[in-house]
């Protein structure tokens, strides 16, 4: 399926701007009050013979821009709705193929949750965690949707830091500690062959975090749920943009 198409030794100056972290916490708040919006949920229920559908659309309301929210709620509706058609699709098809084949057919579920991680200073974060139950199997994707509610813009987790500083490599420290710390809920070997974050590493804000996380059953057993990494921003914060250091 291609929805969504967007989603899945440290140098010395680095170690010094994590000690200064450490002196200065007055840099980091998390008194911010939290943005002057609401989110309702849009209900798309339908049933076939092959599909049952239970979309829960997040309707985002209360941004003065009105074209920015627009834009926004068009974005994450089109997510979910384009899973509905291609669900749809692959249901008839495979139906056709059981009857042809003489085969039961169990019909497919597609459905999905969402939760709001963070909304505060500006910033949105949201989760949709999609499901889908094809063929007698049940299968998970989250997707997040990271966005700055004056602009509209999508954020990408370089979006979150300065010009210039190495990012990547101040999280991928913090991740390979917290691996090492619980290494057997992993496969064997993960911490060996991690090779850092992505460019396009899905992401979330949460309650003065950053979390990043992987899919399922991509570093760990499909049992251990999906493999999340939660990196304090009030740690990051001689790397962050200023406004993310009022979460």
């Amino acid at each position: 399926m291609s929805w969504p198409c967007r989603y899945q030794c440290y140098g010395y100056p680095l170690c010094m701007a994590f000690h200064a972290a450490e002196t200065n916490p007055t840099l980091y708040r998390s008194d911010v009050p939290e943005n002057s919006i609401t989110i309702s949920t849009k209900a798309v229920n339908s049933r076939t013979s092959v599909i049952t559908t239970e979309l829960k659309i997040p309707v985002i309301q209360g941004i003065p821009n009105t074209q920015v929210q627009n834009n926004m709620n068009k974005q994450v509706e089109d997510d979910l709705l384009e899973f509905k058609r291609e669900m749809e699709e692959e249901a008839n098809i495979y139906a056709k193929l059981a009857k042809e084949q003489g085969k039961p057919f169990v019909p497919f579920i597609a459905s999905n949750i969402y939760s709001i991680t963070y909304n505060k200073a500006s910033i949105l974060s949201m989760n949709i965690l999609y499901h889908q139950f094809i063929r007698g199997r049940h299968s998970y994707i989250k997707v997040p949707y990271n966005y700055n509610i004056l602009t509209g813009k999508s954020l990408s987790i370089s979006d979150l830091f300065q010009e210039g500083v190495n990012y990547k490599e101040a999280i991928n420290r913090q991740v390979i500690q917290q691996l090492q710390a619980d290494s057997s809920k992993y496969f064997p070997g993960t911490i060996e062959q991690f090779k850092g974050i992505a460019e396009d590493q899905p992401f979330y804000l949460e309650n003065g975090y950053l979390v990043v996380f992987f899919g399922f059953h991509q570093i760990a057993p499909t049992e251990s749920q999906l493999p999340v990494f939660k990196i304090p921003l009030s740690s990051l914060q001689p790397i962050l943009k200023p406004i993310f250091l009022r979460g």
